[in-house]
């Protein structure tokens, strides 16, 4: 009686201790003012309490989500749970001959009474081993079909998602979703629903063994386990609210390390390795915190169960000698009863522990969920896949703003046409909107106001595949896979033959250099193409793009990274496909600009002016003062580079040229500008 009271006070003490920690662990600072603080903290308790019955309904909902996802493996969890009843009855069974073979010796000693139990406990153990083998096989598969098609399904969704999505999530939080908190679900679902079928079976038959060798001993014991519970379940929700909390400080410890590694080359030249490294470490520290206290928790429960369960041991070891002695029960029925109940302890903390194990994932699950859930904003999916395309593209009165800057607008009443076989380039000053008209026309986002029309009709009303087999971009930094040349060019088409790759290629320049590589076409090109120089990962982008025989060809910046003897290559291959398509050019290269039919000059989120490169320059406007501004800047650096070049600069029909006449040659060549 001592032991069951000393048990119900520290089980109390250990949940007014968990109590008062989950309180610091939710404590926030204090107010500056503390006027109307009581008023406040009424709201809190309100909102704590509609927060807590929040919480308890969504478990429910989540759990039940979860057990949804194992409905397509019901065949096989019908095996595994036929065998699990086999080796639980057949577990149930062993005890109980214990104790017929330790009574047949103190009471019959005889051996032939003795062997009896002890083959039937050897065949039991066998079959229960043979059928536990099984049912931990079939769990563990269908704990990989559940990892399999819950990540399929998130991976899926998450490519469906808009482009603002993956702006306004860090690349961190989102593959941290795909990798822990999948796996943590699906092991959740199958390793738990196995322990708790096996607990339960065994649990049931220990109970009636118990019952039917002494229905009072058996009082004794149930006596015990409501206070073991009660831990249980307090622990069980503490767990559960730190382990989500653990979940998200790991998500931001993970981008810092994504962030970091993938930017090493810029990490590296700006020697910041140390401060990555701190920044890493300080967030590792948030979560060794949160993991001190999950320690502690797990201290008091420990402590608090084992001294429960020693109780009960201890009452029930004295009550059952008192049977014994009074001739109420055998010694052999005594030991078996003790082993059922340390069994039926182990049983009841199996089951605990599935409870806190499901709370544990339910943190994951619901982050999982919730992007499970989400539906894009604005679906890339439309319908239309006309069997003609001109390549006709019109921008009418766009206003536009991002979506993580949705107070600024980038783009302003923004207008203009691009006519198919003709080359229109978009200038102006950094920020000004050029490459927002790009994510535009690729239908990355929807502008607040205005549509950008392809042959007359919305971008977004064509079918995702079939816009983007009529529009192909080329940008700055081309982004190649870790995967094969072939395999890059011909990225996102299911069926394309050889000859289309060597010929895309080829209109790329970049057949000669392909043709070097050790494997030619099948080289990997390294993780995003580092195997590559910037010129071969350029020409590889563009022969992307061509493979597709686009209608619109988007060119952003296409060269301005690049080197000159890179730069000249690529520019070639510009050349030699422009007047095929509609092109719409981003550049800073004169040479290229200059060119272009039709020149739109963007200013602060407007259309500045627009026409032939000479109507500009006649016009005196912005453009010609960017032209002017980078002429002279120009001029001034090859004058310190080689001030035995004589340069001038002439003007013709609004053209502007630059003589170069040195000591060795008289010849005369284009400016490379950038602006």
């Amino acid at each position: 009686l001592s032991l069951i009271c000393w048990t119900c006070a520290s089980s109390l003490g250990v949940i007014l201790f968990w109590k008062q920690l989950g309180r610091a662990s939710n404590s926030v600072s204090s107010l500056s003012s503390r006027q109307g603080f009581e008023d406040t903290e009424k709201l809190v308790e309100t909102a704590g309490e509609e927060e807590k019955e929040d919480e308890k309904t969504s478990s429910r909902a989540t759990l039940g989500r979860l057990l949804s996802y194992s409905r397509k493996d019901s065949g096989l969890l019908s095996v595994a749970v036929l065998f699990l009843l086999i080796s639980a009855l057949c577990e149930a069974f062993i005890p109980y001959y214990y104790g017929v073979a330790i009574d047949s010796i103190v009471v019959h000693q005889s051996m032939e009474y003795f062997a009896k139990p002890v083959v039937t406990v050897a065949v039991l153990a066998l079959v229960s081993s043979f059928a536990m083998g099984v049912r931990g096989g079939v769990f563990t598969l269908t704990m990989a079909r559940l990892n399999l098609r819950l990540r399929n399904h998130l991976f899926r969704t998450l490519m469906s998602q808009e482009i603002a999505f993956f702006d306004e999530n860090h690349t961190g939080d989102i593959l941290s979703r795909l990798s822990a908190d999948t796996t943590q679900v699906s092991d959740l679902i199958s390793q738990n629903v196995n322990i708790f079928l096996r607990s339960a079976i065994k649990g049931v038959g220990f109970f009636i063994f118990m019952f039917k060798m002494s229905w009072k001993l058996t009082l004794v014991t149930v006596m015990g386990f409501p206070f073991i519970a009660l831990v249980s379940k307090v622990y069980g929700e503490y767990y559960k609210k730190m382990t989500k909390e653990v979940q998200t400080t790991l998500a931001e410890a993970n981008k810092v390390a994504e962030e970091t590694i993938s930017a090493m080359r810029t990490v590296r030249s700006f020697a910041n390795e140390g401060g990555e490294a701190d920044s890493y470490y300080a967030k590792l520290l948030v979560m060794f915190q949160l993991n001190k206290k999950q320690a502690l928790a797990y201290a008091c429960y420990m402590w608090s169960s084992s001294t429960s369960e020693l109780a009960l041991e201890v009452a029930v070891l004295y009550y059952g000698g008192h049977l014994v002695l009074t001739g109420q029960m055998s010694s052999g029925g005594l030991i078996s009863f003790f082993i059922y109940m340390l069994e039926l302890g182990e049983c009841f903390a199996s089951i605990a522990s599935v409870y806190t194990g499901l709370m544990q994932g339910v943190g994951a699950a619901e982050k999982v969920f919730e992007y499970l859930d989400r539906k894009p904003k604005h679906p890339a999916e439309g319908v239309d896949a006309p069997d003609i395309c001109t390549g006709l593209v019109e921008f009418k009165d766009i206003t536009f703003a991002y979506p993580t800057r949705s107070e600024t607008d980038i783009l302003k009443g923004v207008s203009f046409t691009l006519r198919p076989g003709e080359v229109t380039a978009l200038v102006g000053p950094s920020g000004s909107g050029k490459s927002s008209c790009v994510s535009l026309l690729e239908n990355f986002y929807v502008p607040q106001q205005g549509h950008v029309l392809l042959d007359g009709k919305p971008v977004n009303t064509f079918q995702h595949s079939y816009l983007h087999s009529k529009v192909a971009l080329v940008g700055q930094e081309p982004v190649l896979f870790a995967r094969t040349v072939k395999e890059n060019i011909a990225y996102g088409l299911s069926d394309v033959s050889m000859e289309a790759v060597v010929q895309a290629a080829t209109k790329a320049n970049a057949h000669d250099f392909i043709s070097t590589l050790p494997k030619g076409y099948d080289t990997s090109v390294g993780e995003k193409g580092t195997q590559l120089s910037g010129g071969q990962k350029q020409r590889v982008a563009i022969a992307r793009a061509l493979i597709r025989n686009p209608r619109v060809l988007v060119l952003d910046e296409a060269t301005s990274a690049l080197d000159a003897e890179s730069e000249h290559i690529v520019q070639q291959a510009l050349n030699n496909i422009m007047q095929e398509h509609t092109v719409m050019v981003i550049a800073h290269r004169l040479s290229t600009v200059e060119k272009a039919d039709n020149i739109i000059v963007i200013d602060g989120g407007l259309v500045a002016e627009q026409g032939s490169h000479d109507e500009l320059m006649v016009s005196g406007g912005l453009y010609c003062k960017l032209v002017q501004r980078q002429v002279l800047g120009n001029e001034s650096r090859a004058e310190v580079l080689n001030p035995a070049e004589n340069i001038r600069w002439k003007s013709s029909s609004g053209h502007l040229r630059k003589r170069v006449n040195s000591s060795s040659s008289g010849s005369e060549s284009d400016s490379n500008m950038r602006y």
